[in-house]
């Protein structure tokens, strides 16, 4: 904690600032804060490390002069205001043709003159915006017949139509003045307008709101009637984030970008009506049926989805996959966890055509993972003497190119680092779903103790799933297993048993565990735990495994690729695509 003294030359008093970290320290304004009418509301931010501070209010600013920090007043510069709000017919002739009047013009003192344009070079004529705060000009928007506009020089930011707005109990935001004035042509003076948007990098200079915050009463409501464009929108998101979730409403101007295209296009009629429909600001997280109401009526009439399966009815019966979950998957070391799981990506892939990104160290090196992917696509083994042909080889490389990516940082094996690396694959490759194989190969650093630090990481899975829609496979090792005293066999491992934590279970959506019977020369799957009934049921399914191609079957094995036959997807509900191989051979200038 760093305590720094400075003296602020305009009133000689001495300030304290209290710095608890590096970096940036939100803290009350020394200055103004205890003047303002909202004393609460921290608007100082200082940099320990740059000894550099600024209030967002009053403008202040700490500088290093000497071997002394002192408080610098902003000053801005303002405006002459010439009290003349004389418009050329010219310019009228275009408001007209924006349904705007004169009346209105006049009202909020809209002048015209000309100004210097950087955007073109030269000086032209400007339909001018001035921006009054309790009377006093402050600042002015140009704009020429071009639609090039620009702010007066380091003039104060302030909401346009301020002073109408002062003091009032439900205030209209808008993003731009000529929305102002369509809003007063339709008989509502309480609105105002931000003075900018979005810069080219998609950031929001909020300035204007900082300078106005204290003009606002404490319990006045927001319609927020800002464009409805992704600009627009991500504006809107930010003064809702700052003026509060639950005092805003918004507002759409039926199929209008905005309001003044509403008034163009509806009439007074049309504006009144978008404004009665407002509504409350979604608050982040909570919903209400209405919300989703579409997606209710499709469960209702269609059944509710039952997922993905992997096109062996045997399996898909008890156990189906849908994005957006993790599903868990345990078992006794060297019992087929990877293998089986490498079969189930593999059948997601030729059913549905899921893409994969796979980290999956125990499958390493990456040449070797490969080739027992390639023995399940085309059915054939990668070495011996009936081994894949070349042909198939090149096929397999070609298709799978397309299909799986493999995931092998050089250094940072940290969950973060897996899950940004996935993340690039959605948005670059299309993903839906990625494996992690297995937990204990990633790089954990416990800042809590185990139980919560698993906790916490399962949690940032399953959020990043939802976010991104995608389906997480999970390998996780058991702690030792114990056998029964009976039979000698290893006792059959559950999700609890995971070493760790019981997170495991309670975390996942859905729970696998493989245990193989070696005197049976069979693998058994073990379904333990399934989130929704819709996808399936807890069971159990015994398969054979063939080591030639490491396929899983039930009843016949199969050598044919599955890269040469039609889709699954066409087979009929709960079919084997295994069985109908092994059965039947089948499958867009203005005038002033």
């Amino acid at each position: 904690m760093a305590e720094i003294l400075v003296i602020n030359p305009s009133d000689k008093k001495e300030y304290t600032i209290d710095a608890h970290k590096n970096g940036e320290n939100i803290m009350l304004c020394p200055v103004c804060s205890h003047e303002r009418k909202k004393k609460t509301l921290k608007c100082f931010s200082y940099n320990l490390n740059k000894n550099a501070g600024r209030c967002n209010h009053c403008g202040v600013v700490l500088v290093q002069k000497s071997d002394k920090p002192e408080f610098v007043k902003t000053v801005y510069k303002k405006p002459i205001w010439t009290n003349k709000t004389n418009i050329s017919n010219k310019a009228l002739q275009w408001f007209e043709s924006r349904k705007i009047t004169q009346g209105v013009i006049n009202e909020l003192k809209v002048s015209e003159g000309v100004c210097f344009m950087p955007q073109i070079a030269k000086e032209t004529n400007t339909i001018q915006f001035n921006y009054f705060k309790l009377g006093e000009l402050v600042n002015v928007k140009y704009r020429d017949g071009a639609k090039h506009f620009k702010l007066f020089k380091d003039g104060e930011l302030i909401f346009y139509n301020l002073d109408a707005a002062i003091n009032s109990k439900e205030i209209i935001i808008v993003e731009g003045e000529m929305d102002v004035l369509a809003l007063y042509q339709s008989g509502f003076k309480n609105c105002i307008s931000v003075p900018n948007g979005c810069n080219e990098k998609g950031n929001i200079n909020m300035d204007y709101l900082d300078n106005c915050i204290d003009f606002f009463d404490e319990d006045c409501k927001f319609i927020l009637a800002l464009d409805n464009d992704k600009v627009g929108i991500r504006l809107r998101d930010e003064l809702a984030r700052r003026l509060g979730y639950e005092n805003c409403s918004i507002v759409n101007f039926k199929d209008c970008k905005d309001a003044n295209d509403c008034l163009i296009k509806y009439g007074i009629i049309g504006v009144t009506e978008s404004l009665e429909s407002k509504k409350d600001y979604p608050i982040q997280g909570v919903f209400s049926p209405l919300d989703f109401q579409d997606e209710i009526w499709d469960y209702y009439n269609n059944g509710l989805p039952k997922g993905y399966g992997i096109g062996m009815s045997e399996f898909d019966m008890f156990l189906r996959f849908q994005p957006g979950y993790l599903t868990t998957i345990t078992g006794i070391p060297g019992h087929g966890k990877s293998e089986f799981l490498d079969f189930i990506i593999c059948r997601l892939n030729i059913s549905h055509d899921w893409k994969f990104a796979l980290y999956s160290p125990e499958n390493h090196p990456l040449q070797l993972h490969f080739s027992k992917l390639a023995e399940k696509i085309i059915g054939k083994s990668f070495e011996g003497k009936d081994r894949m042909s070349p042909i198939d080889l090149t096929s397999t490389i070609d298709y799978l190119k397309d299909s799986f990516f493999f995931v092998n940082p050089e250094d940072d094996f940290s969950l973060d680092s897996i899950l940004l690396a996935v993340k690039s694959l959605v948005r670059k490759k299309g993903i839906k779903a990625f494996v992690i194989d297995a937990w204990n190969k990633l790089d954990h650093k416990y800042t809590t103790n185990e139980t919560q630090y698993i906790s916490q990481q399962l949690d940032k899975i399953t959020l990043f799933c939802e976010k991104n829609n995608v389906h997480c496979f999970l390998v996780a090792h058991p702690t030792k297993i114990q056998k029964d005293t009976n039979t000698g066999k290893y006792l059959i491992p559950n999700l609890y048993n995971i070493s760790g934590s019981a997170n495991f279970y309670n975390k996942t959506a859905n729970g696998i565990t493989i245990y193989r019977d070696y005197d049976n020369f069979t693998t058994e799957v073990y379904i333990q735990k399934v989130k929704f009934k819709n996808w399936g049921e807890v069971g159990t399914v015994t398969l054979a495994w063939d080591k030639i191609n490491g396929r899983y079957y039930k009843g016949y094995p199969s050598y044919d690729s599955w890269i040469t036959k039609p889709e699954p997807a066409q087979l009929e509900n709960n079919e084997s695509f295994l069985d109908i191989i092994t059965n039947n051979g089948k499958y867009e200038d203005e005038p002033f």
